[in-house]
């Protein structure tokens, strides 16, 4: 499903004319990814119009086929907030400023900039030894499931989830773990769209400045020194902002995407039971869980540089499109009939795909995989706290998962293998 150009029409009808744009991200409630899109799907088809906030209208990419095409077109659509009308006419509420303002980074440029920008985090990612990676989960793992020992009970998002990231984050930047922390507090108030996020957004750009500084002089083993030392970055300033976003993104992400799989895990009892029964290794089932619940429910928008039609929509030149990962992934067009064929699960768009498809693919996939693990072998009964129905989902635009996730351990935790 390619775009395709076209001159404006007077039956065209433009996004901020819709009379009625449900939004996504409201003051008390967002929308519920799994259930409300699918009514918007069934309602207007691949694109539906939608308000990101309160009067921040945008399209709403539900289909796979619109959303990959989207995503594989810099020359129609840019990720460069500065093509989008909001930007331009400086109508951006503070909250989406956090996230949406325009930057020199290889997260809101496109074309030759983009590439020399995203070379650096391409290699330093690729320089990243599994085997040493793996191990450091694996005893980060441990050594926080050794101190929920004694208790009997947990919450996996802050006693677990959040933590593991944390320190991980901090290992791969060379962060101290103090920093650590307050990136992680701070990445819930960007991506939480409130007043807050741009003071967020300054100050996690601040830690990250004085943290470059810190590093040059002292150089370690670690992604930091290796943005400082690439030919590719022309300065401490880009380095800066690549690190914040990095340490951003990858957090929610990660967090997202470990906490969703174990949310999975205690609330689908046929999941739990073909993983626990041996019938799901850990590997097939954290790959299930990321496809069926992707940890980055809808991706950064994409922005359009000319009018076009996507998904039989009109779309015009300046307008936002958001491609809804979790929908595009359930698209009822990928649906196989052959029972047997696992075609519908290797369409998906979890990672993203074209120029600004997910770095950290590799990475993620070990530090998910090893901790699901880690919690499935040692935790090998627990129960939900909580009534199902009672969970709450942080709030964000992007990723959905458990603000809390209490659990209690019908058997003591095992022990540790170290």
């Amino acid at each position: 499903m390619q775009p395709r150009r076209l001159n404006v029409g007077p039956d065209r009808t433009r996004l901020e004319d819709v009379a009625y744009r449900p939004v996504l991200l409201g003051e008390h409630d967002a929308l519920d990814p799994y259930t409300d899109y699918e009514r918007l799907r069934e309602k207007w088809g691949a694109l539906a119009p939608v308000d990101m906030v309160p009067g921040v209208p945008a399209w709403l990419v539900l289909g796979y086929e619109e959303a990959a095409s989207m995503l594989r077109s810099e020359i129609m659509f840019s990720r460069d907030p500065r093509n989008w009308a909001y930007v331009q006419r400086r109508a951006l509420p503070p909250g989406l400023l956090a996230v949406m303002a325009p930057r020199e980074s290889a997260y809101h440029v496109d074309g030759p900039r983009h590439r020399r920008l995203r070379a650096p985090i391409d290699d330093a990612f690729a320089a990243i030894d599994e085997t040493r990676l793996r191990v450091s989960v694996e005893v980060a793992c441990d050594a926080i499931l050794d101190g929920l020992a004694g208790r009997g009970e947990a919450d996996l998002i802050q006693d677990f989830t959040v933590p593991l990231c944390v320190y991980l984050l901090g290992e791969l930047l060379g962060l101290s773990h103090s920093d650590a922390q307050r990136m992680s507090l701070l990445t819930r108030d960007i991506f939480g769209a409130r007043d807050t996020a741009t003071a967020a957004s300054e100050e996690s750009m601040q830690i990250m400045m004085e943290h470059v500084a810190a590093h040059r002089p002292e150089p370690g083993d670690d992604l930091t020194t290796a943005m400082l030392e690439h030919s590719a970055m022309d300065n401490d300033v880009e380095v800066m902002t690549t690190l914040a976003e990095m340490f951003v993104l990858a957090h929610d992400a990660q967090v997202a995407w470990v906490a969703g799989a174990l949310h999975l895990l205690l609330t689908d009892e046929r999941f739990a039971a073909r993983l626990y029964g041996g019938r799901l290794d850990v590997t097939d089932a954290v790959d299930e869980a990321s496809r069926t619940r992707p940890p980055v429910v809808n991706v950064l928008p994409r922005f359009a540089r000319q009018d076009c039609e996507l998904g039989g929509r009109y779309v015009a030149a300046g307008d936002a499109l958001i491609p809804a990962i979790v929908s595009a992934n359930a698209d009822p067009a990928l649906s196989i009939d052959d029972p047997l064929s696992d075609a519908g699960g290797r369409y998906h768009l979890t990672w993203g795909v074209g120029p600004h498809s997910c770095p950290a693919q590799r990475v993620a996939s070990i530090i998910g995989r090893t901790a699901i693990a880690a919690v499935v072998h040692r935790i090998p009964q627990m129960r939900l706290a909580a009534d199902p129905g009672e969970i709450r989902m942080v709030r964000s635009l992007w990723t959905r998962y458990p603000a809390a996730l209490p659990v209690r351990f019908v058997e003591p935790v095992q022990a540790s293998r170290w």
